[in-house]
């Protein structure tokens, strides 16, 4: 069914009229670029360029995330930091800067879902990076999306990741021998356990032990877990990378299923702070 549909909007005269319908919009409900503000379209022309340019060549960005857990040994670990810790290893589609920033705050927070087409699209050269680099040797690999908090999902009408997953999955545009499973959601915690890990103090304010600290016990496994075999290769999905707290808490609840986390998958990392880049970004 879902590909009849594609194959119907795909359709000369469905774009035809899509057109038509656009223009009709704009004059009753004028829009603009979500990242330069010209006005007509939520992503113009030039934009959606530079946001394809800038997500063209995905790289691994995980050293500077300072709350991601440890790899696993021989599953794509770039080596250990000054620390001797190997973090595990994230393929990021693009760097959090100017077009891919303002771009996935649209989708996310504003409602502009039209704009999800192009993120799909560095998303999914971000998966099939990661597919062939990090669990090459893995027949089947679960593509597994950090959770969202259900009020979010609700302030905003749809779930972002699923969203973008989903239509990936529909138009078979995800790597070869993947599937998404929707294993892990957030569950329920005391507010005094959050208080008494951080000490009210936001995850910026913490270091590498205090962000894992801060979130552990917030997720646990969804009823789609009991349908995954141990030692089954799994990549955790994430919209932005900062601190890899998120991640780092999703992977637990997948190891202590008996998943073998071979790494993660986002559309965008911030800058590693200075002194800690390292030269797997390529």
């Amino acid at each position: 069914m879902d590909r009849r549909l594609d194959a119907v909007r795909l359709h000369p005269t469905c774009g035809r009229l899509e057109g038509a319908l656009h223009e009709f919009g704009s004059l009753i409900l004028p829009t603009e670029c979500v990242v330069c503000e010209l006005p007509d379209s939520s992503l113009c022309a030039g934009c959606a360029a530079t946001l394809r340019r800038a997500t063209v060549r995905p790289f691994r960005a995980e050293h500077g995330a300072e709350a991601l857990p440890e790899a696993v040994c021989g599953l794509g670990a770039a080596g250990p930091d000054a620390d001797g810790f190997s973090p595990l290893p994230v393929v990021a589609a693009g760097s959090y800067a100017r077009a891919l920033s303002a771009a996935l705050l649209a989708f996310k927070n504003h409602g502009h879902t039209d704009i999800g087409r192009w993120l799909q699209a560095a998303l999914a050269g971000a998966l099939h990076e990661a597919r062939g680099t990090l669990c090459a040797e893995a027949a089947e690999v679960l593509l597994v999306p950090v959770p969202a908090r259900g009020a979010s999902t609700r302030r905003r009408g749809y779930d972002p990741l699923s969203l973008l997953l989903g239509g990936l999955d529909r138009r078979a545009e995800l790597p070869a021998g993947t599937s998404v499973a929707a294993a892990v959601r957030i569950g329920w915690r005391p507010r005094t356990a959050w208080t008494l890990t951080s000490g009210g103090r936001t995850q910026k304010a913490l270091g590498r032990q205090g962000r894992r600290q801060n979130l552990v016990g917030s997720m646990e496994a969804a009823p789609l877990m009991r349908l995954i075999s141990p030692g089954r290769a799994c990549l955790i999905v994430d919209d932005v990378l900062t601190t890899g707290a998120t991640i780092a808490e999703t992977a637990r609840v997948l190891r202590n299923a008996g998943a073998v986390v071979s790494g993660a998958v986002v559309i965008a990392a911030t800058p590693a702070p200075r002194g800690k880049e390292n030269g797997s970004a390529r």
